[in-house]
């Protein structure tokens, strides 16, 4: 789906809404017009819908992406001061360089 469209027009954006709906914003107004004067191409190909959004469904759009932003902005987040930082930090090195440690090498496919 993406390759298709990045093929035509340069997209910012994709969110998915469902299994079967998505927006995809674009750079410029006209990479977005570049997709719809390909539609007939691209339903031919694949059965899609594509249209513009404007009006209230476009004012509904930025309205949930302002939503969504300020949900995430307020979002309780654990603040880890000094030494406790720090050894966390540590732990999560520690714990890389044991798994890298216990990989199995093999050296030829019948070991």
């Amino acid at each position: 789906f993406l390759q298709t469209l990045v093929s035509v027009s340069q997209i910012i954006c994709l969110i998915f809404l469902s299994d079967t709906e998505c927006h995809a914003r674009f750079k410029t107004p006209e990479d977005a017009q570049a997709v719809i004067n390909a539609y007939t191409e691209i339903k031919k190909k694949y059965c899609w819908k594509l249209e513009i959004l404007s009006g209230d469904h476009e004012q509904r759009y930025w309205q949930k992406i302002l939503v969504d932003r300020q949900a995430k902005l307020n979002q309780p987040r654990e603040k880890k001061r000094g030494t406790e930082k720090l050894i966390t930090k540590a732990e999560k090195v520690r714990l890389a360089k044991t798994q890298q440690a216990s990989k199995h090498i093999r050296f030829s496919e019948y070991d």
